[in-house]
């Protein structure tokens, strides 16, 4: 016999979709506005420093936007054709978002190397005032998202946050240039900032292909939630445990469970609520769960024979 469990975390309600919406808008404005001033400002001063921060926060841009945009996509209901819904769209904003990042951290090293050998001359008072107006843009748009409940909005305060740093870090390096004349200084930080943006790329293309790969979301220890539910005397086996992610946030799992044959129909049901439960506690948000009663297993990959055989003796072995 099946039984499926549907099981939520929480409710979000149309006041919150809402606000969440309204912090993305603004976060996203903001950046992508700043965004252009800054390749303006970095071609004027000629700071390549500036520059990689532009294509920096470029990428951000595309990110909030892609965000801001899916937030609204996310919204529509599981049909026939997305049975799961439209989660995994935010995934493919990801990949598109770090392509850019990748294709402008290249150009950017490309040119920052020719002027470590032969430093130009810097307008360092406009880049001095392009550091105070980046930490005050951006400390504005991390604010604003830091009020967010969602995985989403939380990761994209943290990632806005750290551009605050970054742009601290130029500010300190412009004052040091307009004290004392190291123009090297600025193609060296435009390759550290290149280098640290494309270590996140890295990190962020890893966790999109795990998800895709349906590797075991972070965070799940399958082998716990197998010993937890072995020591229910009633369950005699568990196997064909599959679980997945689609989108980082939601976590699915199916599995075959095994029960005693004289349970009954209560009893099934009471431990049906339990193995709920238990998943629940442990970071499951959706479960599909078959329940097998020293009955054969349906699925293509068991041996029927070799069934038989263990049935005769303790159930299913997988």
């Amino acid at each position: 016999m099946s039984f499926y469990c549907k099981i939520m975390d929480g409710r979000r309600d149309t006041l919150s979709k809402n606000s969440s919406e309204n912090r993305l808008r603004t976060a996203f404005l903001l950046n992508f506005g700043f965004s252009i001033i800054e390749v303006i400002g970095g071609l004027f001063t000629n700071s390549i420093a500036l520059l990689s921060d532009a294509v920096h926060d470029i990428g951000d841009s595309i990110s909030l936007g892609l965000s801001w945009f899916l937030n609204e996509k996310s919204k529509k209901k599981p049909d026939t054709l997305y049975t799961y819904g439209y989660a995994r769209y935010s995934l493919l904003g990801g990949l598109v978002s770090a392509l850019v990042l990748i294709a402008g951290s290249i150009f950017l090293i490309i040119e920052a190397i020719p002027r470590i050998m032969n430093p130009e001359t810097i307008k360092v008072p406009w880049l001095i005032g392009f550091a105070i107006l980046g930490i005050l843009i951006n400390g504005i748009a991390a604010l604003k998202t830091s009020k967010g409940h969602s995985l989403n909005e939380k990761m994209v305060s943290l990632h806005l946050f750290e551009d605050v740093a970054g742009w601290v870090a130029l500010f300190i390096s412009s004052i040091i240039m307009f004290f004392w004349d190291v123009p090297v200084l600025d193609p060296i930080l435009s390759i550290i900032f290149t280098l640290y943006i494309l270590t996140h790329v890295y990190k962020n293309i890893k966790a999109i292909f795990e998800i895709f790969l349906e590797k075991s979301p972070k965070g799940i220890d399958v082998l716990t939630i197998l010993s937890i539910l072995k020591t229910n005397s009633n369950i005699k086996e568990v196997h064909h445990v599959h679980t997945w992610t689609l989108e980082g946030n939601l976590i699915f799992m199916t599995l075959h469970v095994v029960m005693k044959s004289d349970l009954d129909k209560v009893q099934i049901v009471e431990e049906q609520k339990w193995i709920h439960h238990i998943l629940s506690e442990n970071g499951i948000h959706h479960a599909t769960i078959e329940l097998e009663c020293d009955e054969l297993c349906l699925s293509p990959d068991c041996d029927p024979i070799n069934q038989v055989k263990d049935n005769h003796h303790h159930g299913h072995h997988h």
